[in-house]
């Protein structure tokens, strides 16, 4: 019993386990993109265009 328990988590937790750690990636990712300094000229997609 306690064998098919394992063989039956074990995936599951793995799965979490790496999706947790992807996850945690691209929000250091994402928090270092948005502390770097603007470029000179650069209008991102959250600001408006020249016209």
């Amino acid at each position: 019993m306690g064998l098919l328990l394992l063989a039956v988590f074990l995936p599951v937790l793995a799965v979490i386990f790496f999706a947790a750690r992807r996850q945690d990636r691209l929000n250091r990712a994402m928090a270092d993109i948005d502390r770097a300094p603007a470029e000179a000229g650069y209008v991102g997609p959250h600001l408006p265009g020249p016209f």
